[in-house]
């Protein structure tokens, strides 16, 4: 909370300033009305983790003025750890800034990590809003993951204000958000009673050999690792300047097994891959789950064209934005 003094002895409460949980990196603060004071100061009344960093300050005169700010973005860690990096030997969060910033325009551009646990309509819609957000893979099976810290997550992706793109784990948690919601128990092809199936919309590409091994334990799985062929089926703007078959960095061995409510598919798999639903969108929103990596390494000028192509996308629908009008569906048909 700000704090307001004559006199640097006696302090006063900016009531509007108070902010509890405090997770964004930049926020605007606005007054019911201007108050000239000649001491201001901000109060910290308890941090969690490391010493809190205040980095810059700006004053406006006016509690209404209209204040602009550089685009900014979100990486959202899609694990059950709320620590950032998300735990031992996780990197994935850190591999959309890396891609962010080979993007022409965005070499320096602003990003927030941020874990699933926060992420929620107050963060999203406070003063400045951000532009996009991007959710990271993640590998615990999702009969495991604790449901509670994706009730925000599903609050955003109802409400359709936010440009956002889900790979992998991120895409899975989109289509069980969609199909299923946090208020049910998830399952996973594993422990899945196939009679009563929980979540059914995720899945497995196939087995080895099917017999029976603990959830989580991969080793029996079919798994596809590396660079892998796309198919467009549809004319969708984040894939354009692409050719119809493209390559682009897979690492999964679960899967989307069918198209969410409101959903299109937009890309498939191609000549070598086996995984049918590679990208789907929302059908008026550039709202994305990506069962591939772009932002693995391994096919940069694909994923700089993706990336690229997405921010772009997200800069025109307004970022954030609840007054935001539908978009145009994507064209199917583009595959032979």
């Amino acid at each position: 909370m700000w704090q307001w003094s004559t006199d640097a002895k006696t302090w006063h409460d900016l009531e509007e300033t108070e902010t509890k949980r405090e997770r964004r990196m930049f926020r605007i603060h606005r007054l019911s009305k201007a108050c000239w004071v000649q001491y201001l100061r901000l109060m910290i009344f308890e941090s969690l983790g490391g010493c809190p960093t205040l980095r810059e300050v700006e004053f406006r005169d006016d509690p209404s003025a209209k204040i602009k700010f550089s685009d900014w973005v979100i990486s959202v860690s899609s694990t059950d750890s709320s620590e950032l990096p998300a735990g031992k030997g996780t990197f994935w969060e850190n591999l959309f800034v890396k891609l962010l910033h080979q993007c022409e325009g965005w070499e320096n551009g602003l990003i927030q990590q941020m874990w699933i646990g926060d992420f929620d309509k107050s963060f999203v819609s406070a003063e400045p809003q951000p532009l996009c957000a991007f959710f990271t893979g993640c590998a615990a099976p999702w009969c495991k993951r604790t449901r509670e810290p994706w009730r925000g997550v599903q609050e955003v992706l109802k409400h359709r204000n936010l440009p956002m793109w889900g790979a992998c784990g991120g895409a899975q948690a989109f289509a069980i958000l969609e199909d299923t919601g946090v208020d049910k128990p998830w399952d996973c092809p594993r422990c899945r009673d196939s009679n009563n199936p929980k979540s059914p919309i995720y899945t497995h590409i196939g087995y080895t050999d099917n017999s029976k091994v603990p959830c989580g334990n991969f080793d029996k799985n079919i798994c596809e690792r590396g660079k892998f062929n796309m198919r467009k089926v549809a004319q969708d703007p984040a894939f354009d300047g692409l050719p119809e078959v493209f390559e682009i960095m897979e690492y999964h061995c679960g899967q989307i097994a069918y198209l969410p409510k409101g959903w299109i598919r937009v890309v498939t798999k191609g000549p070598g891959a086996l995984t049918v639903n590679q990208c789907l969108r929302v059908e008026d929103r550039y709202i994305y789950a990506a069962q591939f990596h772009m932002e693995l390494p391994g096919t940069p000028e694909n994923s700089r064209r993706i990336m690229g192509n997405f921010l772009s996308l997200a800069k025109e629908w307004g970022g954030y934005n609840p007054r935001g009008k539908p978009v145009s569906p994507p064209e199917l048909g583009v595959s032979r």
